[in-house]
């Protein structure tokens, strides 16, 4: 039998006979047996029909079962994550990738132009997961988190012409406004702190628009990852570290994700990529 003269009908049958056996272990013999049931002769297409299904079952090994949204706030969270076209590259994609490589896992990235809103979709499973995550109890009420993956240390930035403080106290004290992310986790000090000063604090959906603020003076000082704000200070000559105050929180970031569409078995199994890529992790934030 040629190539050529291969009947749809074969193909059909193989198929689906294939498929089945793929839930059951999967031998020689038995892809022997299958291909001699269906009537397919000849030593030429016996081999080329062998050869085709090692490669269906591989690819089928390796094809992930479960897609994961992952959702971001940010388009310019650089060096971390930058959104190019419906895109996204940076140090937080590369270590996404490098967790889920070869997972059961596919990951679809989903953009929102707000941190909050992101947190939203996670509520009501809308999406799947999001990215360095710090935890709070709020957010456990809707949220399983895994392991840390890296260190996160939020630091206080000013423009050139702002007056050093020596901590959030003073500077709310002497009516200096503050720009940082909405929706993100700054500590317990300044969760405390910021219910007695709201008029002062300017909430904005992305690190892009909260440093080009600082740029311009519309705010006196920003809160921000130490990283992100070095990548910002290289990009603005105006923008400075308040060396005189404290790092704001140093804590571990998370994958998040949503109660209402990951189980806890999954949440297992990230962590378990997690762990098993701990060096490549480090090697991406390595340079920074």
């Amino acid at each position: 039998m040629s190539l050529s003269a291969l009947k749809n009908s074969h193909l059909e049958q193989l198929n689906s006979e294939f498929f089945a056996l793929l839930s059951t272990r999967l031998s020689i013999l038995k892809i022997d047996h299958l291909i001699m049931r269906i009537g397919i002769k000849g030593r030429f297409m016996k081999m080329f029909l062998l050869a085709f299904i090692v490669l269906v079952a591989q690819f089928n090994a390796l094809a992930c079962t479960k897609t994961l949204k992952m959702g971001t706030n940010e388009t310019n969270w650089a060096p971390y994550l930058i959104k190019q076209g419906n895109a996204f590259v940076g140090a937080e994609v590369d270590t996404v990738n490098a967790v889920f490589k070869n997972s059961p896992f596919c990951i679809e990235w989903v953009y929102f132009p707000s941190l909050s809103r992101v947190q939203q979709e996670l509520k009501t499973g809308h999406i799947d997961i999001t990215f360095a995550a710090s935890y709070t109890k709020e957010r456990a009420e809707y949220s399983y988190f895994t392991d840390v993956y890296r260190d996160e240390v939020m630091l206080l930035y000013k423009h050139e012409n702002a007056k050093d403080v020596i901590n959030l106290a003073a500077l709310f004290e002497r009516g200096f406004i503050v720009g940082v992310n909405r929706g993100s986790f700054f500590g317990a000090e300044f969760e405390k702190i910021r219910k007695h000063y709201p008029n002062q604090i300017v909430l904005t959906a992305d690190a892009n628009t909260r440093f080009g603020m600082l740029n311009k003076k519309r705010v006196d000082y920003v809160i921000d990852d130490s990283v992100v704000a070095k990548y910002f200070a290289k990009r603005y000559n105006t923008i400075l570290p308040v060396k005189t105050a404290p790092a704001i929180n140093v804590n571990g970031v998370h994958f998040m994700m949503s109660k209402q569409s990951v189980t806890l078995d999954e949440v297992a199994v990230i962590n378990g990529l997690i762990k098993n890529n701990k060096a490549a992790i480090e090697r991406i934030y390595k340079p920074y």
